[in-house]
C-alpha cells in the first residue's frame, strides 16, 4: 500500500465510522426514549427502578451475540452498563 492508498483507506474508514456513529447515537436516543413507557409500567406493577435480573438477562443475551466475535467482551458490557445507567436516569424523571 502506498501513501495515496493509505490516505484513501483512512478517509473512507473515517467516513464509515461517522455513519456508524450517527446510527449509534440515533439508536441510543431511541433506546432511552423507551424509559417513559418502562417507568410507567414499573410504577403500575410496583417494581423497583433497578432490575438486576433483567440486566443479567441482557448480559447473557449480549454474551451470546458476541460469542464468536473478535471484540472485548468486558468493554461491550461496560457500554451496556452505561446504557442501563442512562435508562435508569431517564426513568427517574417519570417516577
Amino acid at each position: 500500500m502506498d501513501k495515496i492508498e493509505a490516505e484513501n483507506l483512512l478517509n473512507n474508514s473515517r467516513e464509515k465510522l461517522d455513519i456508524i456513529d450517527e446510527k449509534m447515537v440515533n439508536l441510543i436516543v431511541e433506546r432511552t426514549s423507551l424509559a417513559g413507557d418502562i417507568a410507567s409500567s414499573k410504577k403500575v406493577l410496583n417494581k423497583d427502578l433497578s432490575d438486576p435480573e433483567r440486566e443479567s438477562i441482557i448480559h447473557e443475551r449480549i454474551s451470546k451475540l458476541i460469542e464468536n466475535k473478535d471484540i472485548n467482551k468486558e468493554h461491550v458490557f461496560e457500554i451496556f452498563n452505561i446504557l442501563f445507567a442512562m435508562s435508569k436516569e431517564e426513568q427517574k424523571k417519570y417516577l
